[in-house]
This record gives structure tokens, sequence and C-alpha cells, in this order.
């Protein structure tokens, strides 16, 4: 007696599978099976979250936190030209920058090209600047570049609204002023304001010694447990609006 067996379907193929509307395959497990022993080598190559400054002194991203669901001051003893690259790069990632300036002047360029307004950034003379309704949404940075001797400021940093003061020297509000703040930034200074620093900031010797010489677009970047050199290195479409690095306006 002869038996009649029925073939069995083959598997549909990829180009069928398609066509049905079952989609891609998904990936196959000989392949992407990683071992349990080797579960901890596996990373991923994510960084802090924040707006990247720079890079550091071994040519990594220096990223600082700036939109904080915590109140967050920050000096910096520089040039307008950071701060300026600062506030864009603080507007690209979604922040709304209020500028406190008695030189308004030096800030329309940028006022022009990211088109002003509540989804940009917007100036204002000293004293003058309005609450500016931050939230977990809409993020803000104030920039305050008051000169030497900033008055106390009628808006200060809270939730999600960050304040940047901006010294072109050390003056005598500074120590008052870098007490208060969470972060530091510092440029090149004379050897007498240096000296100072280190005791207001307890830097360290070479840290001291290398301020008077530090390069256009570096910044000593300080909190209370780290210090790190970082050089900021702006984009083409940076210099087209602001120019090379620069410590002096």
């Amino acid at each position: 007696m002869t038996t009649t067996t029925t073939p069995t379907p083959s598997a549909p193929g990829l180009g069928e599978r398609l066509r049905t509307g079952f989609g891609l395959l998904g990936p196959r497990h000989p392949r992407h099976a990683l071992p349990v022993e080797q579960a901890d080598t596996l990373s991923l190559p994510i960084g802090d979250d924040g707006v990247v400054v720079g890079v550091n002194s071994e040519g990594q991203p220096a990223v600082l936190g700036v939109n904080r669901p915590t109140a967050y001051d920050m000096v910096l003893i520089g040039g307008l030209w950071t701060a300026q690259v600062m506030a864009l790069r603080s507007a690209a990632t979604g922040a709304r920058v209020a500028v406190e300036t008695g030189r308004p002047q030096a800030w329309m360029q940028m006022v022009h090209a990211m088109g002003g307004g509540q989804n940009g950034l917007s100036v204002y003379d000293v004293g003058r600047v309005p609450p500016q309704g931050a939230s977990a949404g809409t993020p803000v940075l104030v920039v305050r570049d008051c000169g030497m001797r900033p008055p106390r400021g009628r808006v200060v940093s809270g939730p999600w609204q960050s304040v940047l003061t901006l010294l072109p020297y050390l003056s005598p509000v500074a120590p008052r002023l870098l007490r208060q703040a969470r972060l530091a930034g510092i440029q090149r200074v004379s050897p007498d304001e240096a000296a100072e620093l280190g005791r207001t900031m307890g830097l360290s010797r070479t840290e001291v010694e290398s301020l008077p010489a530090l390069p256009d677009g570096v910044t000593l970047w300080c909190t209370d447990r780290d210090r790190q050199y970082v050089l900021t290195q702006p984009t083409d479409a940076e210099i087209g609006l602001l120019g090379t690095p620069r410590r002096m306006d």
C-alpha cells in the first residue's frame, strides 16, 4: 500500500512577509545574545544633560546643567564673548534667555539673529527684567551683564530659572557673588586678581599660577568639589555672529 504524505507549507519569505504587512524581521538571538557574565560591560555613550560649553583637557565634551528644577546661580569672571556663546547654546536647548544689561547695543545682533521675543532672547535695561514665568516646559536663563558692580537683581534664580552674572574683572562685589554661586568660571585675570581668587575660592597654587596665562576661549570652571579647564570652540555660525574667542571686549 502506498502512503501519500501531504507536504508542509514552507515559511513565507521576507518579501512575502513585508507585502502582507508584518513588517521587518526582528533581530536573531544567536547574533545579538549577550552572556550574563558580560552584562556589566554593556554601556551607552550618553553624557550629561545640559549645555556643551566646550571640551575639557581630555578632549571630552564639557557640559553645564543650566536648566534645573532648583535655584542655580553662576558667576563668570571673563569676557562678553563667552557669556554670549552660553546664551546662544542655552537657547538651543529650549531655554528662553533674558539679558539684563547696561550695553544693549552689544546684544542687538544676537536678538535679531535669534528672533527675539518669548521664544528667543530678550534684552532689558538694568533693573527692568520682568518676571519670566519659568517652568519645566519653558526654562529660563537670566544673563546679568551689568558691569563691575551689578546691583541686586529684581529677578533672582529659582526653579527652572538660572542666573549667570558676568563680571569683566574681579570687583568688590565678586566675593559675595562667588559665595552665593554654585558654579564659577574664571578666565584670564591679573596675577593680583588670581591671588585674591585663590584665597576666596581655595584654589591650588598651580591653578592660581595658571590664571594670568589662560588663552582666549579657556575658562576654569569651579564648583565646591571640582575644577575643570574648558576650551570653548565656536561653530562656524557662532564665529559669523560673534567673531572668534576673546577675553577683552
